[in-house]
């Protein structure tokens, strides 16, 4: 899955209307069509970066679904970018994934809204939210404020998600390291300045924008899953001697966990696991849990 992380470059430049944003967008799908991407993630609000929000700018929030469309459908990839929308009266913070045939499939609402949005008439989004069927998976998101409610995000993970996107102004820094590792999903994050990047699923940045990169790629494989070393960690160098270069081990000390990334096409991870009487991390935590609330 080819993703692509893009940044507003806030740091070195200054919209003077919706346009303008719209262009740089424009601009830079130009150049990320050279890499044939698979997933373009775009930043909160996007094309209201620098820009004063005016509830009676309802008409250019609909042109802004339709810029969506367009790119998507252009570039033969999926987008996902925020926007405002209204819903009767409503008007909510929504992330919109778009595939390739410029088609909105799927959207999720900013479920926490900062106190200044709050008082611009932005309402908050429901609390349990499902994630998105696409063509690689079931693809989740949050935006911006919401990282500081991480618990929140349980839900899209526990119905499936295997990658979030996090579309925001600002950075988040170190919960987002925390997000991917504690719940084991890749993020990609498309944010106001040039901290937009994409992580995998141990917490580990693979690529940042900075001031030479306004955007970046990565490859990611879906499929890569995380397990917890107890009663298990000695069976890797079976799996190795068994299938070689046809998979990826990676194992991590002090988080006591190891991954294991198919490189075959031919393989899938579920064969492994039933071969090996595996357990991935999230189930192994669920059987703990279990025990625990027995005994307790």
């Amino acid at each position: 899955m080819r993703t692509v992380a893009i940044s507003m470059a806030y740091e070195y430049r200054r919209a003077k209307k919706i346009e303008d944003n719209l262009t740089y967008i424009e601009n830079i799908f130009d150049e990320i069509r050279n890499i044939n991407p698979d997933f373009v993630v775009l930043p909160e609000i996007f094309a209201y970066v620098g820009i004063e929000f005016r509830k009676r700018d309802i008409n250019k929030w609909f042109k802004v679904k339709g810029f969506l469309k367009n790119i998507a459908k252009k570039a033969n990839c999926w987008v996902c970018g925020s926007s405002y929308d209204m819903i009767g009266e409503k008007i909510y913070n929504s992330c919109f994934f778009v595939n390739r045939k410029g088609e909105i499939v799927g959207k999720y609402d900013k479920i926490h809204p900062t106190e200044v949005e709050l008082e611009k008439g932005i309402y908050p989004g429901p609390k349990k939210q499902s994630p998105v069927d696409t063509e690689f998976g079931k693809i989740g998101a949050f935006i911006c404020f919401d990282a500081n409610w991480h618990y929140d995000l349980k839900y899209q993970v526990d119905s499936g998600a295997k990658l979030l996107v996090f579309s925001s102004a600002y950075p988040a820094g170190k919960i987002l390291n925390s997000i991917s590792l504690l719940y084991q999903v890749f993020i990609v994050a498309g944010i106001w300045s040039l901290t937009s990047g994409i992580i995998d699923n141990t917490g580990r940045w693979l690529i940042k924008t900075d001031r030479f990169s306004h955007w970046v790629w990565s490859d990611i494989n879906l499929e890569r899953t995380v397990f917890h070393w107890d009663f298990q960690g000695d069976k890797l160098k079976k799996i190795t001697e068994r299938y070689k270069d046809r998979l990826k081990i990676e194992t991590f000390g002090d988080e006591a966990i190891f991954t294991i990334e198919i490189i075959d096409r031919k393989l899938s991870i579920k064969k492994i696991i039933k071969e090996f009487n595996l357990v991935t991390y999230r189930d192994y935590i669920k059987r703990a849990e279990l025990a625990q609330d027995r005994k307790r």
